[in-house]
């Protein structure tokens, strides 16, 4: 990503947590869906949530602000996979 990814305590607080290591959630996987997210939600503006492919069932969620010229990740979650993909615009 060409803008500097910073993470909230909340953030890094919870990528330290065991679920988010059994389900291989890190730095870079959350990087990867700002990258090439499979959709963002942008209704909550400032507030935006970009969702990616995290397993076969499973999309994670990344929650994030624009701040200055980079992004501040807020929080993420793993959600069902379809569960937000279909009720938001695909990117692009």
């Amino acid at each position: 990503m060409g803008v500097e990814v910073q993470f909230s305590q909340h953030a890094r607080d919870k990528l330290g947590d065991s679920t988010s290591r059994q389900l291989g959630i890190s730095r870079e996987r959350i990087i990867e869906v700002l990258r090439q997210p499979a959709c963002i939600e942008t209704s909550d503006i400032p507030m935006v949530m970009a969702v990616g492919p995290l397993t076969s069932t499973l999309s994670l969620c990344v929650v994030y602000k624009l701040v200055g010229g980079g992004v501040r990740v807020i929080t993420f979650f793993p959600a069902r996979r379809g569960r937000y993909e279909g009720k938001i615009l695909p990117r692009g």
